[in-house]
């Protein structure tokens, strides 16, 4: 009896000392969140568009117009009373029989006016005339985002247009902006507060010089 007791006993120490205990599982919650990537950084602010550098009249491979000649003078002996002011006056003297015009030496070759002020000694006699290259101011760009006058909010109308004339300084900035014509209702003051804030390509001389000028009349087009 007493050995039975004693196996028991061991076999159920054996059984408790082994045997797993399982542990309460804890309960999982899990949630998907979409998230929204970062805006792109912005586009770096778009340049002023100037027009394209023109080459001058003459590259440096071709020979410069010669200057026109200059005749020969004669002139009337002055009245001993009489004064005249020479100050501002200057006369080219030459040998050839006429005077041509224009730019000018007494040693120049050339038969006709030369009006090319880099005309030289010892150029082309006679040289076509360089091409002119004036043009007058115009708009760098074709697109404007002007806003509707607050006068013409609450009115019916839909598009509307303004003529304008700028003149523009040898920068390519507004100096004035002068309305042609514009319908009522704050079109006139709202197409000159738009140009007055647009870029302009400059006028140019018939050498191709930036210079002060003004555009044409052109039409300023407000939609909505």
């Amino acid at each position: 009896m007493h050995g039975f007791m004693a196996a028991a006993v061991a076999a159920q120490h054996e059984a408790t000392a082994h045997a797993r205990v399982a542990l309460p599982r804890p309960e999982i919650h899990a949630s998907l969140e979409h998230v929204i990537p970062p805006p792109p950084p912005p586009p770096p602010p778009e340049q002023p568009r100037s027009a394209p550098p023109r080459a001058p009249r003459n590259s440096p491979s071709e020979a410069p117009p010669a200057p026109a000649q200059a005749g020969k003078v004669i002139a009337q002996s002055p009245v001993a009373n009489d004064s005249s002011d020479l100050t501002s006056f200057d006369l080219v003297v030459g040998q050839a029989e006429s005077y041509a015009g224009g730019v000018s030496s007494g040693k120049g070759t050339s038969r006709h006016e030369v009006l090319d002020p880099g005309a030289r000694v010892g150029g082309v006699p006679d040289a076509p005339p360089a091409p002119d290259l004036s043009r007058p101011a115009t708009p760098a760009y074709s697109d404007w985002s002007c806003g509707w006058p607050e006068g013409a909010i609450d009115s019916e109308v839909r598009s509307a247009r303004a003529t304008i004339r700028v003149t523009v300084d040898a920068n390519g900035h507004p100096d004035q902006v002068d309305v042609l014509s514009a319908p009522s209702g704050g079109f006139a003051e709202a197409a000159r507060h738009c140009a007055e804030h647009e870029v302009y390509r400059a006028a140019l001389d018939a050498l191709g010089k930036a210079v002060a000028g003004a555009t044409h009349p052109f039409n300023v087009h407000f939609l909505r």
